[in-house]
């Protein structure tokens, strides 16, 4: 269970630029940390420079007070003063060890935990000095030694870059910390600073391996959690929820500017005990009949337990999944009936899971035992894809044949655009582009749904980056009468100016199916969402939907359906759509290229259904308003 600290006033919180940390006596110390615990708060922190100006008597009268009654000190920041140079190799680093080392020593008295290395003006590198990097790097393992032979933990604090120029976001400290390969140096998550830095949360459970401390405070003022002058006060909401759904079971403690410290320290508790609390309940009532559909069911207050796999309702047992501010429930019911769920651990059959073979270069997604498809990035072939896309007894709806000369390209399902910048990474005809994975993350495999995301980046033919991919892939806990594929690909500028152009190669969704399922040679029939039938109605119209079906040899019905999303660019979407089997949504062609502006992104929201069982466009329809119109958590 996470544990609610709070820093205490009378040491450094920043800004940069505040020449000291005020030494604070031992009553100063005692009387707010017991304050903090007398009002319900499970530990606390304070700053080093409280510990470091203490005496050698008045660092063993903190002793005693805390041998008669425990300061429950969980950890102490701002171990430097600002205008120390730590990454200078010119430098004595002698005191800046002895430093630590004295305040590592009070603190190992009093039993604390963690020594956060924030200390942005001394940590940051020096622009003229070769080897600061290097300096500091070295000065970091020199820093977890010490405090290991103290019994205490190093974690490093990311900062704004108006702090620091080094360990500025989650994703750059985390990448240093794995490079380090230091078992000693940890991470905190600072909420605040992610705030400011606009990081994704997203990587709160990607780097949630490494994670061993927290700070939490409103940004942008670094007022009390809670408080209403932040400029997005859902922010440390959803912290909260990414961080209980990452199984973080350690302290998140209150590091904040107080203007009246007693009553703001009991308002943050109360709102630290809301947006940690655990949810168990929740009721729905769907407008439209559901069969087995994944509903985004979102709880009024709290957050559903990870662990959660099940929602009962009676004598029903739905497949059930934390996520976002609710859960996920692959949900039969009535329209119009209300349910009241109760979330719990019982297990349910048919979950869906995702394993990454890095070896292989895939990542293999089952539902249940069986093999659904494998997501492909192997770097002898130009671009990922996501193929094949199998039923239960193994029949593939899609293509995909490595030396096939038709279309070589087309391979089941993949993301391509076929001008970038002037560059076509769709064909794979002379200097074509490459889309060339960086790294597949965020891999869930829950009773729900699995997912994964997909980093690419994609390049012109001598290399040269054109543009970064994201791409989430979730599946869910369905039969295969009717199993949903939902993609979420952003395309991002961080290269410069990205202009898609108005080519008829591309997607950015394209999809082959398998000849037999083809119009021109197979049994394949093609529709729309407004009634149209056959390629001449449906390619290049724009509707909602599109859909792919027919009867294939051996294997039975079989049907492809894609939803365009009323999120998406020009909604709704034109087709692409073939007798041959190209199956894609192309805004591109027929209404014009786009640019994304330097350092912006654009993203795209598809959902695809496999299907086994023939549907009535009525009932295609009732899935694509429960898709697009449902609450969802993006």
């Amino acid at each position: 269970m996470i544990k609610i600290s709070c820093c205490i006033p009378g040491g450094s919180l920043m800004p940069e630029g505040v020449a000291g940390v005020p030494e604070g006596p031992v009553g100063q110390i005692v009387s707010k940390c017991r304050y903090l615990l007398s009002v319900g708060y499970d530990c606390t922190e304070c700053a080093g420079g409280m510990l470091a100006g203490l005496s050698d008597e008045e660092a063993e009268e903190l002793v005693r007070e805390n041998e008669k009654e425990p300061l429950r000190l969980a950890a102490v920041n701002s171990l430097f003063p600002w205008d120390w140079k730590l990454a200078d190799p010119d430098a004595d680093h002698a005191p800046y060890l002895a430093r630590a080392d004295k305040i590592f020593s009070v603190m190992e008295k009093l039993g604390a935990s963690y020594a956060v290395f924030g200390s942005g003006g001394a940590r940051s590198l020096i622009a003229d000095k070769e080897n600061s990097r290097e300096t500091l790097y070295t000065f970091v393992k020199d820093l977890a030694r010490l405090a290991k032979s103290h019994h205490l933990t190093l974690v490093i604090e990311p900062l704004r870059r108006a702090e620091s120029n080094i360990f500025v976001t989650v994703p750059e400290t985390g990448e240093i910390i794995r490079s380090l390969n230091d078992p000693d140096v940890r991470l905190l998550y600072d909420a605040f600073h992610m705030a400011e830095e606009g990081t994704d949360l997203s990587c709160v459970r990607e780097y949630a391996d490494l994670l061993d401390h927290c700070h939490i405070a409103e940004s942008p003022k670094r007022s009390v959690p809670g408080s209403d002058d932040g400029k997005d006060l859902s922010y440390n909401r959803r912290f909260a929820r990414e961080l209980i759904r990452s199984g973080y079971d350690g302290a998140v403690s209150i590091e904040c500017g107080f203007g009246d410290f007693r009553a703001d320290a009991v308002r943050g508790l109360a709102y630290l005990r809301e947006i940690f609390a655990l949810c168990s309940e929740a009721d729905v009532t769907p407008v439209r009949d559901c069969h087995e559909e994944p509903v985004y069911v979102p709880v009024k207050g709290g957050t559903v337990p990870p662990d959660v796999t099940s929602a009962r309702c009676g004598e029903r047992l739905f497949p059930a999944s934390s996520y976002a501010d609710g859960a996920v429930v692959i949900l039969t019911a009535k329209a119009g009936e209300t349910l009241h769920l109760t979330f719990g651990t019982e297990p349910v059959p048919g979950a869906p899971s995702v394993t990454l073979l890095p070896d292989e270069k895939k990542a293999q997604v089952r539902i249940g035992e069986t093999l659904f498809s494998e997501y492909v990035f192997d770097p002898s072939i130009p671009k990922p894809f996501f193929g094949q896309v199998k039923d239960d007894a193994g029949h593939p709806f899609t293509r995909l044949d490595l030396a096939v000369k038709e279309h070589p390209h087309q391979r089941s399902v993949f993301i391509a655009v076929g001008d970038v910048n002037g560059v076509d990474c769709w064909n794979e005809t002379p200097n074509h582009g490459f889309v060339r994975n960086e790294s597949v993350t965020n891999v869930e495999s829950a009773s729900a749904y699995a997912a994964f995301t997909a980093r690419n980046l994609w390049t012109d033919h001598g290399g040269k980056p054109l543009l970064r991919e994201s791409a989430r892939y979730t599946v869910y806990n369905q039969s295969e009468t009717c199993r949903a594929l939902d993609i979420t690909v952003t395309f991002k500028a961080d290269f410069g100016e990205v202009a898609f152009g108005p080519t008829k190669e591309a997607g950015p969704l394209g999809i082959r199916v398998r000849d037999e399922l083809r119009a021109d040679i197979g049994s394949g029939t093609l529709s729309n969402s407004w009634g149209g039938v056959g390629e001449g109605e449906c390619w290049s119209r724009s509707a909602e939907w599109c859909d792919y079906c027919g009867e294939v040899p051996e294997a039975g019905f079989m049907g492809i359906t894609v939803f365009d999303n009323e999120k998406n660019e020009r909604f709704p979407t034109a087709w692409h759509i073939r007798a041959y089997g190209l199956f894609a949504a192309n805004n591109l062609y027929f209404k014009g290229g786009l640019t994304i502006p330097a350092g912006e992104s654009l993203t795209y929201r598809f959902r695809i259904l496999f299907r086994k069982a023939p549907m009535t466009r009525d009932e295609l329809s009732d899935r694509f308003v429960q898709y697009t119109v449902a609450p969802q958590a993006d």
